[in-house]
């Protein structure tokens, strides 16, 4: 009987529910081998590790090893700590960057002197979070950001330090990609719209007020400021609820509200642990998405499982994915059209039309990140089966 590979995942951001899709990872690695998350120093003390891994820590499916500085190292501290760790073991034989954008960026440089003399090479793979799968040919903006990380991506396997590039695409899109393979971001869910009373009664939200949600990381980027403008701007009878861990920046907006916007709004400044997040979603009437990454969203993947409508704006990715699962409304990125399109989802009788058959599962996802064929097992290189 041959012996059984390690899988090594990298990933230093323990921040936000970066350690969630890890966990996916290391549920379907664990069938097959040992699973080892090379981490930044502390990741496995905070709450965020405990909440996605300790249990899988504890039960002994994964071993951690922190030695990288910060949630964004230096790329060479990641080559040579990845090369350590294959030196230190040699059953690795595949590594798994969750987050590999900023490192493409000068893997190519630092991984072939780092990876040159371990006695077995293993295959690496790149996780692309921001890479645009399908682009129109007048998108200039996406082209300026796909050309570059393809050709990055083309480099380092020219030069046998990388053998696999994956990115997300829209959960309605099938295509396969050359380059970047595409997968699609998991639809992750425990809870249900059709229990929100209960929901909405253990959170200890309105029962019968509409509500709508910004939830995760909360930062800027989520643009607060302008749902709450337009939900005030349309006349709609309906409360923001914000919850999350929030930055410095929408604190501050939060304080500085006048009592007439204040009363609109209801906010939890926490981390949610990932069945609390669940509950909120599906305690709502409607998830506003205004990002302008045009990328697909783990909370969309979230509110379609829950079967909450969503409004988006600032991506084309997120648009066509609305429009292709029967998902919710994609607008433009200002107060009006989003206050319409909000209307339009909080009408009575409005329903989303997601079938469970356009979701993809964590267990999809990871075998699909990992290079596991559904049909014949785990791939080689190209991510065609081996």
């Amino acid at each position: 009987m041959a012996d059984r590979t390690a899988t090594l995942v990298v990933d230093p951001d323990h921040t936000g529910h970066h350690f969630q899709s890890v966990s996916f990872v290391v549920e379907e690695a664990a069938r097959s081998g040992p699973v080892v998350l090379l981490t930044s120093r502390g990741a496995a003390e905070t709450e965020e590790f405990v909440a996605h891994l300790g249990a899988q820590s504890r039960a002994g499916e994964l071993e951690v090893v922190e030695v990288l500085d910060g949630v964004l190292p230096p790329t060479r501290s990641v080559a040579l700590a990845v090369a350590e760790l294959c030196r230190a073991r040699s059953d690795v034989g595949h590594v798994l960057v969750m987050d590999g954008d900023q490192p493409l960026k000068r893997w190519w440089l630092h991984a072939p002197a780092a990876l040159r003399a371990l006695p077995r090479r293993p295959r690496v793979t790149f996780m692309l979070t921001r890479y645009p799968a399908r682009l129109a040919l007048t998108d200039v903006t996406g082209w300026r950001l796909r050309v570059p990380k393809a050709t990055l991506a083309l480099l380092a396997m020219a030069r046998g330090c990388l053998h696999r590039v994956v990115g997300f695409s829209g959960r309605d899109d099938l295509g396969t990609g050359v380059v970047v393979r595409r997968i699609g971001d998991p639809n992750d869910g425990t809870a249900h719209a059709s229990d929100r009373a209960r929901w909405r009664a253990e959170l200890d939200l309105p029962a019968d007020t509409p509500l709508v949600g910004v939830f995760g990381f909360v930062s800027e980027r989520r643009n607060a400021p302008m749902i709450l403008d337009a939900i005030v701007a349309e006349g709609l009878d309906a409360v923001l609820v914000v919850a999350g861990a929030l930055t410095p920046e929408v604190r501050a907006w939060v304080d500085g509200l006048d009592p007439q916007h204040r009363g609109r709004l209801l906010v939890r400044d926490a981390y949610l642990d990932n069945p609390t997040l669940d509950r909120y979603i599906a305690a709502m009437d409607a998830i506003p998405l205004l990002l302008t990454n045009n990328g697909p969203s783990g909370i969309m993947g979230k509110a379609e499982s829950a079967g909450v409508p969503v409004v988006t704006a600032g991506s084309v990715v997120r648009a066509r994915e609305a429009r292709a699962l029967g998902a919710g409304v994609a607008c433009d990125l200002d107060v009006g059209s989003v206050g319409r399109a909000l209307r339009t989802v909080l009408a009575p009788g409005y329903r989303v039309t997601t079938r469970e058959s356009d979701l993809v599962t964590p267990g999809r996802y990871a075998r699909a990140m990992l290079g596991i064929s559904e049909q014949s097992g785990p791939s080689g290189p190209s991510g065609e089966p081996a």
